[in-house]
């Protein structure tokens, strides 16, 4: 064979095989994306579809806890991506309802795919860019997340009031005082606890606040003109009605007099 023959040979070769890749479908020749998927295994009473694609260890977060996550979502009718995120952080219940009931089924490590139906997500009213109705898929992955220390809850026997005034405020003396009764043109010193009537669970705690009773809340003002300074009450407030029940609903108050002074000259 002839180097001239042998070189002829070799280019008819490598033509011939640049022509079969050539003639290939794209499809071939370049692999396509594959599609997301979008459906999941197991169902929750509550309508929330998941798959458990890793899983992951430990703890799971609650309502109140605060998540890190990878995420991405989609259009479940036709797996259009319409967000995404990289170390996202937020709180568990401040995400639409499908979301935060499949992060609470999640452990640290673990990566889901959640299937949310429209009642859990976005509703009716759909959200920019989500349409009415749209069903949702995400594919979550758990990094980390923080929880509180629960809250002080005030045990049962302490939320009820044994006597209401005209007005329907309740109150229990909790500590009695011997001090000064302020009157209008007092402030007040005081410590006090707002709690749920409820439940018990204290929803703020301030101490030494000083309150003009000219500008408290008629309410307020009513409840502190009862206490002497040094003695602790607990206020329950009345219902819309004006009737008084143990529990109640809203908020109640235990607060502490500390000190009753002048109030300052209001300025103009």
């Amino acid at each position: 064979m002839t180097k001239s023959f042998q070189f002829a040979v070799l280019g008819a070769v490598s033509a011939a095989a640049l022509l079969a890749i050539s003639a290939l479908p794209a499809s071939a020749a370049t692999l396509a994306p594959a599609k997301p998927e979008l459906t999941c295994k197991v169902k929750t009473p509550e309508g929330l579809s998941y798959t458990v694609i890793t899983a992951g260890k430990g703890e799971k977060p609650g309502p109140d806890s605060k998540v890190e996550v990878n995420y991405s979502g989609r259009l479940a009718s036709d797996g259009s991506e319409f967000d995404s995120g990289e170390g996202a952080k937020f709180k568990v219940s401040g995400v639409i309802a499908g979301f935060a009931q499949g992060l609470k089924l999640m452990q640290p490590g673990g990566k889901y795919r959640l299937c949310i139906p429209s009642a859990l997500g976005y509703g009716p009213e759909g959200g920019d860019p989500i349409p009415p109705n749209a069903d949702l898929v995400f594919e979550v992955e758990l990094l980390s997340f923080t929880t509180p220390p629960p809250k002080p809850v005030i045990a049962s026997a302490d939320r009820v009031c044994a006597q209401s005034t005209t007005s329907g405020l309740g109150y229990s003396i909790v500590t009695a005082g011997s001090g000064r009764t302020p009157t209008d043109a007092d402030m007040a010193l005081v410590d006090f606890t707002l709690f749920d009537a409820e439940s018990g669970v204290v929803q703020e705690k301030r101490e030494w606040e000083k309150i003009p009773l000219a500008m408290a809340t008629p309410l307020f003002a009513e409840a502190l003109k009862m206490m002497p300074s040094g003695s602790t009450y607990r206020f329950c407030m009345p219902k819309p009605d004006g009737t008084m029940g143990a529990p109640q609903s809203g908020t109640n108050i235990i607060v502490t007099l500390i000190d009753v002074r002048p109030a300052p000259p209001a300025e103009d």
